[in-house]
């Protein structure tokens, strides 16, 4: 499972060969380096550790830099594991950059993951999407509320993970089956179709698409 870690630029649109606009967002993967291997002999399995954006060593823990100085790699904020096989592994060396036309193709399909927006304290409406109450004349400060929650003499209390009013965002979300419209080897930008989870200047994670992967297990498995 090939994959690596980005920075989400914004959203732009392109146009394709049939001369229509494709919205687009673009992620940013510059400052993603190799820095570490995990092998069979040593780990029982093989992938390799990705890091983004430098860090400066007082921000580290001791053990954080004493594993970056035995790897022999930069030190970096984020670090991310990503499964791979054995053999590919001697392609990934340790200090180089992760270029994004190595992993990643044009027409791929991929999954993001990113942070949501923050929104606050928010209600039943805009944080579950309920309908609202009736909006006539004779409605007075009751549109937006959630209605009756109480559960009458049995049970006699509210239920857990009732939808209610309550902080809205900052949830780590995975858009699937995204389609790769592009990739900019000279600037390292991937132009991914569609809108990804996050604020600009915000983490994202890049993976092929799992779902196609697993019908095509499935399929091969019937045969």
């Amino acid at each position: 499972m090939k994959g690596l870690i980005g920075k989400k630029v914004g959203m732009t649109q392109v146009f394709n060969d049939e001369g229509n606009a494709v919205p687009v967002t673009v992620i940013d993967i510059t400052s993603c380096e190799v820095v570490g291997h995990r092998t069979p002999e040593k780990d029982k399995y093989s992938a390799i550790i990705l890091g983004f954006k430098e860090a400066k060593e007082k921000h580290l823990t001791k053990a954080q830099a004493g594993n970056f100085k035995k790897a022999g790699a930069k030190a970096k904020r984020i670090v991310r594991e990503f499964r791979v096989d054995a053999a590919e592994l001697a392609n990934f060396k340790i200090g180089e950059p992760v270029k994004a036309d190595a992993l990643f193709k044009k027409g791929e399909l991929v999954d993001v993951t990113g942070i949501t927006k923050g929104r606050g304290y928010q209600g039943v409406v805009k944080r579950w999407g309920f309908r609202g109450f009736g909006q006539t004349h004779g409605t007075h400060e009751y549109r937006k509320h959630p209605g009756a929650i109480g559960q009458r003499k049995t049970p006699g209390r509210v239920y857990p993970n009732k939808k209610l009013p309550g902080h809205y965002g900052v949830e780590q979300v995975t858009t699937q089956n995204l389609t790769v419209v592009d990739v900019l080897s000279d600037k390292n930008l991937l132009l991914i179709k569609g809108g990804v989870a996050g604020h600009n200047e915000g983490l994202v994670v890049v993976k092929p698409a799992i779902k196609p992967q697993m019908r095509a297990a499935h399929k091969s498995g019937k045969k």
